[in-house]
């Protein structure tokens, strides 16, 4: 391919030399006490440090640079802690607790740290006006009194200052509202509203997304003083957009014009030494659908063989969905943001990403539309090193993926990026087909397996709501509206990350969408060209003799020992997508161990997992080596009404490098300080040092090992992993066949161990295991072993407990039925909804027909099964048979428990049919029952213990046999 090369400086401006050139002393100091690279000043004065909020938000310029290790981007949102989509319920999602004034708390975060994003929608269908004037407060620094006292209408409406557009925004309708005015605060942030709003009409639509940052230590932090705070320079820079928001001071242009001929690449500008790209200006003749989706802009940094920016110029200035249907007409449209847009009408782009490199930098544009591109206008600006230095160890290199996902049957989400390395994400074009806007976003960062940003719906992500619509504001908007053509920029709410990031779109049951749809994001970040700086030094399995005698660990007040069974977040269609089981403890008083640490390390990072159900308030003073780590305390604000089944969380504290450097070890005493039950548990710790490091190839899992115990049991086995391996979890796999097709991941273990327990009897499985390092890389998999369960099963009885018609669909009402686990049988397009008991090990189905049956679209309302994923809606699947089916319980236990199922003859047909009760064997333990007369729905309750077998018969051959649910309870 021939490569065309032009625009080497032609208009030379002249260049302002600044003194202000950076030296190592003033660098570290300036990332301890501020955040960022103060901005220069002309006349050649260094303007103030910057600090978190308005003045750092002045500076589009800093958006390269790394903030100090052990700052974190954190998330508070009304999600469905349930794994349903039941985001908004006022008790159980919205209200994180109810303080002593009686004030429902949204938002509780202790410093030092900033919330710079506030997206909230109250004002959901009927109560429009009530929930609106309800006051929302901010107590800052555990003060009584709040700073700021308003309703939400005013605050959120622009109505106060400086609370004020383009800071503000308020949907017209109203659907929601924004607030991207910044709260710093030292010590603590409450945000509490007044008024019960569940006694209003529609009391679930109460949504929100809080998102801020925390910094390792209070230097350069102060506590938002007032409404006397305002900058007149943001407004202007959110008010203009269009206009470059950075200083054009010291730019030198290039400009030029050139034909690119088909199938050629021209270079737009070749520069040498160091400096940063501040501005990217395109114009196109001729300009449509080719030229938006098929001319290639390539960027490439300091001689790098792959470009860090391959992107379509659509894409790369906002556009996007090339095949999908809502963007058939998207090149006809203009976009203008804080950072790119382009004009249809005058077939213009432009790009102000700051964009630093330290040796060289080469931009190139290739032509595969087709046809020649007759005239391609091109204005690039950018800074030489001597006008603004970027620090290469403190800034990263401007990248840009795009990621196209697309459920393949079945799936959970749609990945919209992953990376690994040190980096910081600061925007997202997302573009979508046939993709239901009920999904969360969950964003994963360095190895947590609990999302630090889960959001409560897509178009709420993109900071909209109800759908959102064609708005165009600085920093979020669409071209349609705010999940099928949306765009955000994380401009000071960045998502930092260390290691490695992931940011998945959940599919939602909601919407009517039977596939979870397509999606097309661009993700704009900055990325060192190093491996990352967060490196596994120790790990402490609480509960396992060995690790506590190899940690000197010690407890005292302890209130509870065991083993606890559960899964992280879940998602719509899987809720228990990540599960295991660990050892654990409980306290009231403390715990103490030591852990190992890099002695080079500039701050630690502890990770601990805790079961959060009736505990989510956990809070804790931390010391180290004997020394109370003052900055903040260890408070965990989650959801204590989360359920059994997704009660694992994983919490992160950042214990600042004052406390670390230079050491190899570190005593740790976590001290219980109050909370929901004044009582703190902890699973595991894993123990992080903040210190550049190469990378590390993932090792092959060595000596699997499978062992059965029993018919319901299965143990593995292996080579546990050293923190030099750098492990952050291993993955285990399961087949019933030895070439591993239909697979099922099980979960994931931290240790060398694993039982598998949804297992039948006298039924071979193989096993395979990988491991996952921090980087998200799996290693290879592990050899293939195989086990077969033993035969001898538990005696197996049943008893009719009675019948229910007064019920109907109503069963999650005061816990009426499915405490322990519940199935709804083809319950959404036919597919299964379920949360499974943890003595269930599985359910096989046989001789039902296999088509989907669907079927709330001409039953009686109350009858539908109220769905345990959303407060609104109600659906009714069903396993149906013309002659018999059966069903087969397998348990791991030989426990009595409560099962109910649910029958409805939805269609009104004069249905009849059997349900018997038999043991594997095939003895009756509960003869046949005949049900009929069931088109208001029929629930049968049974006492059961052991594995049996529930048998269908039709007795109605003008129709069929159908079952809907089985619920799984404890003996009343």
């Amino acid at each position: 391919m021939s490569t065309y090369i032009f625009g080497r400086m032609t208009n030379k401006s002249k260049i302002i030399r600044l003194e202000h050139s950076l030296k190592s002393a003033t660098l570290a100091s300036l990332f301890l006490l501020g955040l960022a690279l103060p901005p220069v000043a002309a006349g050649g004065a260094v303007a103030a440090l910057t600090t978190p909020g308005l003045e750092t938000m002045e500076h589009p310029e800093l958006l390269p640079l790394f903030l100090p290790d052990g700052t974190e981007t954190r998330q508070s949102s009304s999600y469905d802690s349930s794994g349903s989509n039941n985001d908004g319920n006022f008790r159980r999602a919205y209200t994180k607790y109810i303080d002593t004034n009686g004030e429902y708390v949204i938002f509780d975060a202790y410093g030092p740290g900033c919330l710079y994003r506030q997206q909230i929608n109250v004002w959901s269908r009927g109560r429009k006006k009530q929930a609106g004037q309800a006051h929302i407060k901010y107590y800052f620094d555990d003060e009584s009194k709040p700073r700021v006292d308003a309703t939400i209408d005013d605050l959120f409406g622009g109505k106060l200052a400086p609370f004020t557009e383009p800071f503000a925004f308020l949907d017209p309708r109203p659907r929601f509202g924004i607030l991207y005015y910044p709260f710093a605060f030292k010590k603590h942030l409450k945000v509490t509203t007044t008024g019960d709003f569940s006694l209003l009409p529609d009391p679930n639509g109460c949504w929100y997304q809080y998102t801020y940052l925390t910094y390792p230590n209070t230097n350069g932090v102060t506590t938002w003083a007032g409404p006397e705070l305002d900058s007149a320079t943001v407004r202007n820079q959110w008010t203009n957009l269009g206009s470059d928001p950075k200083s054009a001071t010291g730019n030198v242009t290039i400009s030029n014009s050139i034909t690119i001929p088909d199938g050629k690449t021209a270079v737009l500008a070749e520069l040498q030494g160091a400096g940063s790209i501040a501005s990217i200006k395109l114009q196109l003749d001729p300009y449509g659908r080719k030229e938006f989706y098929h001319t290639t802009l390539r960027i490439y940094w300091d001689g790098a063989k792959r470009p860090a920016v391959e992107m379509p110029l659509g894409l790369f200035f906002g556009g996007g969905g090339e095949t999908y249907p809502t963007c058939t007409n998207l090149p006809d449209l203009s976009l203008r943001t804080l950072f790119y847009g382009f004009d249809g009408t005058n077939h213009q782009f432009y790009c102000y990403w700051p964009m630093p490199y330290w040796h060289s930098a080469r931009l190139e544009l290739a032509n595969n539309t087709g046809e020649d591109l007759k005239s391609v206008s091109c204005e690039i600006e950018y800074k030489p090193a001597d006008v603004l230095t970027y620090p290469a160890e403190q800034a990263g290199y401007f990248c840009a993926k795009r990621t196209l996902a697309r459920d393949p049957g079945h799936g959970l989400f749609n990945t919209a990026f992953e990376e690994s390395g040190r980096g910081k994400v600061v925007g997202l074009s997302f573009y979508s087909n046939l993709y239901a806007m009920d999904g969360d976003e969950f964003t994963y960062i360095d190895g947590s397996r609990t999302p630090q940003i889960h959001g409560d719906g897509t178009e709420d992500d993109h900071n909209q709501g109800f759908g959102g619509d064609a708005y165009q504001k600085p920093l979020w908007g669409g071209l349609v509206n705010g999940y099928q053509t949306a765009y955000r920029f994380y401009y000071n709410d960045s998502y930092l990350f260390n290691q490695h990031i992931k940011i998945n779109y959940e599919f939602s049951r909601e919407g009517g969408h039977d596939n979870g749809g397509e999606t097309d994001a661009v993700v704009f970040y900055y990325k060192k060209a190093s491996a990352g700086n967060l490196l596994l030094t120790d790990q402490l399995d609480v509960g396992d003799p060995a690790a506590e005698a190899a940690h000197q660990y010690s407890v005292t007040g302890q209130t509870w020992s065991g083993t606890r069974h559960s899964s992280y977040d879940g998602y719509e269609r899987n809720y228990e997508y990540d599960s295991c089981s660990d050892d654990g403890r409980a306290f009231t008083g403390r715990s103490e161990f030591t852990v190992n640490i890099s002695p080079d390390n500039d701050g630690v990072k502890l990770r601990r997992r805790l079961y959060r159900p009736e505990n989510g308030l956990q809070h804790a003073w931390v010391y180290v080596d004997g020394v109370r780590v003052d900055e903040r305390p260890w408070d965990v604000c989650t959801y204590s009404c989360a359920p059994a089944y997704e009660g694992w969380m994983d919490d992160d504290f950042e214990i600042p490098a004052a406390y670390t450097q230079g050491k190899h070890q570190l005593h740790v005493r976590v001290e219980n300080a109050g909370g929901d039950k004044s009582e703190i548990n902890e699973f595991y710790y894993w123990v992080y040092s903040y210190v550049d490091h190469p990378a590390t190839k993932t090792a092959p899992v060595k000596n699997l090992t499978a062992t059965t115990a029993g018919s319901s049991l299965v143990e593995l086995q292996w080579d546990a992993a050293k923190p030099a391996d750098q492990i952050n979890y291993f993955q285990v796999e399961r087949s019933e066949t030895s070439k591993f097709s239909g697979s099922t991941v099980l979960g994931r273990s931290n240790t060398g161990r694993f039982s598998d327990s949804r297992v039948k009897p006298g039924t071979t499985y193989h096993y395979r295991v990988t491991a996952v390092n921090l980087s998200g890389a799996a290693g290879p998999f592990s050899k293939t072993v195989k086990a077969t369960t033993g035969t001898n099963l538990p005696v197996s009885t049943a008893v009719l407990l009675g019948t229910d018609e007064i019920t109907k669909g109503n069963w999650p009402t005061n816990n009426t039925y499915g405490t322990d686990g519940f199935i709804l049988l083809r319950y959404f397009y036919g597919r299964d909804c379920h949360a499974m008991p943890d003595y269930l090990c599985a359910v096989d189905y046989e001789g039902f027909t296999n088509r989907q049956l669907s079927l709330w679209k001409g039953a009686t309302p109350s009858t539908l099964l109220t769905s345990p994923i959303s407060y609104c809606a109600r659906y009714l699947g069903a396993v149906d048979t013309s002659n018999s089916g059966s069903i087969t319980i397998y348990t791991g236990d030989a426990e009595p428990h409560q099962l109910s199922l649910y029958a409805c003859d939805y269609d009104k047909k004069g249905r009849e049919e059997s349900i018997e009760v038999q043991d594997l064997a095939g003895n009756v333990l509960v003869p046949a029952t005949n049900v009929e007369g069931f088109a208001l729905g029929k629930w049968l309750k049974f006492k059961f213990s052991g594995d049996i077998r529930i048998q269908v018969a039709n007795l109605n051959n003008k129709s069929t046999a159908v079952l809907s649910a089985l619920m799984f309870d404890p003996l009343p």
